[in-house]
């Protein structure tokens, strides 16, 4: 074993969670405040229309015309990134709508105003998503004449109460809205389709032609249909597609970005420091966290004062532990949170190298930590707060892979996001996501085939395994060491005993123990 879950941290933390959201105040948002100053026993109750937008066309940018990642294919596609993240955020902060997340392929953002008719903030989302996929729909050269892909993208848009809150370690604290809204909104960008995709519940407000409820997901608006909402919308500072071609900030060129390894393990990582020409890449686990069941206590939760107030202790409680057992138990690195789920990085090894196999071992002890902490948690808020979470569960997915970390946009923390790419963290999510259990942890090809002579290996079944604690990984190892001594002892009997042969009739080689039975 590598590292420990330390359930005293782990229960000390909990008790000083649940102390900072004792006494909570639900506030109504009634002006334009920063998401990122909410305090951690407070919550926003919004009314708003809140905007995914999903770049559908990511994996072919992460690899070569032959089909593999390499320092200049994380390049072009960080690149592209960094394009278009400039260009929608500057469209964002011109129409005076909040910028909340872009995590790697997805954008969260919040429209607010008119603050008095939710028809009309509904129209101007309509028309601030036409003029986004408009704007990234067009290729862009540098002066290299060296083109950068226009970005193929989705957008999910849904309307009505979310809670913004506000929680995270030090410098790293992150917004996040619970709520029908913002769950719905990202559900409908999630799909293969390009276009603009309403909820029931947005078109009803709209007044547009009525389809049921699961279709909506297929059912784009029509040009007409967003002509209509563009027409009856006045965007401020007079944006238009004109407007942000001259105005928002040029890309990158292909040069600017230059690629390090940092320092293992990554407990210590700041990405406040890694931007175009300091940015780090190496073969590391990308790790995915999703509190299961969490959107139906959301929706169960929301209609009484007190029930909000148990999904901000909730969340609050249970994602901080989570980022604290990472980082301090395990040496790793939340990348970020994405709603209820946690994203997070492990690497061992040294200046030149990663050590694969102790960090795919590593990310399984994690991954059984987090779990461990995730149960207590629950037992924490039951016993402190009454909360019943019966119907919370945690999925875990993880994979090895060839990672990019760095910074993207505007350097200085207000216009620019955390970015943690390549093909494993997005084969990491998709491990989670397809987690069909609550207890479920789920490991990708490559981990999995690294780990075949780890005496951890045998916990998966098809990749797969439930109810993976850090109580079970210790009762791996220690059944492992036990055979290791028993095999050891009866070697030792046998050429020690007075009926062993004598070293002039045999001289005993013992043999080496097998992989899973050695000692670190």
């Amino acid at each position: 074993m590598h590292y420990s879950w330390d359930v005293d941290r782990a229960e000390n933390h909990i008790d000083k969670l649940c102390d900072q959201v004792k006494e909570l105040e639900i506030a109504k948002y009634t002006r334009t405040i920063s998401l990122s100053n909410i305090p951690v026993n407070k919550a926003y109750e919004m009314d708003a229309v809140h905007i995914y937008v999903d770049i559908l066309n990511l994996d072919d940018l992460l690899v070569n015309e032959n089909g593999n990642e390499n320092e200049t294919s994380h390049k072009r596609a960080i690149r592209f990134f960094d394009s278009h993240f400039r260009t929608i955020r500057y469209i964002l902060d011109e129409s005076e709508s909040l910028f909340v997340d872009f995590h790697n392929q997805r954008l969260h953002a919040v429209v607010t105003k008119p603050y008095d008719s939710e028809k009309e903030r509904l129209d101007r989302a309509i028309a601030i998503s036409d003029l986004i996929m408009n704007a990234v729909d067009q290729n862009k050269k540098d002066s290299n004449d060296d083109y950068i892909n226009a970005a193929t993208i989705r957008i999910g848009i849904d309307s009505g109460v979310a809670l913004a809150v506000n929680n995270g370690r030090a410098k790293n604290k992150e917004p996040l809205f619970l709520g029908n809204p913002a769950n719905h909104a990202a559900k409908h960008a999630a799909g293969d389709k390009k276009g603009i995709y309403l909820t029931s519940n947005a078109r009803d407000v709209l007044e547009l032609s009525k389809v049921a409820a699961d279709k909506t997901k297929i059912t784009k608006l029509t040009s007409d249909e967003i002509k209509l909402s563009v027409d009856r919308t006045i965007l401020p500072n007079d944006l238009c597609l004109e407007a942000v071609n001259e105005n928002a900030p040029k890309p990158k060129l292909l040069k600017d970005f230059q690629f390090s390894r940092a320092a293992s393990p990554l407990n210590d990582f700041d990405f406040t420091k890694y931007y175009y020409k300091t940015a780090k890449r190496q073969e590391l686990v990308s790790l995915y966290a999703d509190i299961d069941g969490f959107t139906n206590y959301v929706s169960i939760n929301m209609n009484s004062e007190e029930g909000k107030k148990n999904i901000v202790r909730c969340l609050h409680v249970i994602r901080s532990e989570m980022d604290d057992c990472i980082n301090r138990d395990f040496k790793g690195r939340r990348v970020r949170f994405i709603g209820d789920c946690m994203h997070a990085i492990i690497c061992e090894g040294n200046t030149k190298d990663t050590d694969r196999l102790k960090t795919v071992e590593v990310s399984t002890e994690a991954s059984g930590g987090i779990r461990s902490s995730f149960n207590l948690s629950l037992e924490k808020l039951h016993e402190i707060f009454g909360i019943q979470t019966d119907g919370l569960g945690l999925a875990i997915g993880y994979e090895l892979g060839d990672v990019s970390n760095l910074r993207v946009g505007q350097e200085g923390l207000d216009n620019s996001t955390r970015f943690s790419l390549g093909i494993s963290t997005i084969a990491s999510e998709t491990e989670q996501m397809q987690c069909e259990q609550e207890t479920e942890t789920r490991i990708g090809k490559m981990a999995f085939k690294v780990l075949g002579g780890s005496k951890y290996a045998d916990l998966f079944s098809d990749r797969s395994a439930t109810d993976i604690t850090f109580e079970r990984i210790e009762e791996v190892d220690s059944t492992v060491d036990d055979e290791a001594i028993n095999e050891s002892s009866i070697y030792d009997h046998i050429y020690s005993s007075k009926s062993a042969p004598s070293n002039d009739e045999f001289t005993p080689t013992r043999p080496a123990l097998k992989p899973h039975a050695q000692f670190k």
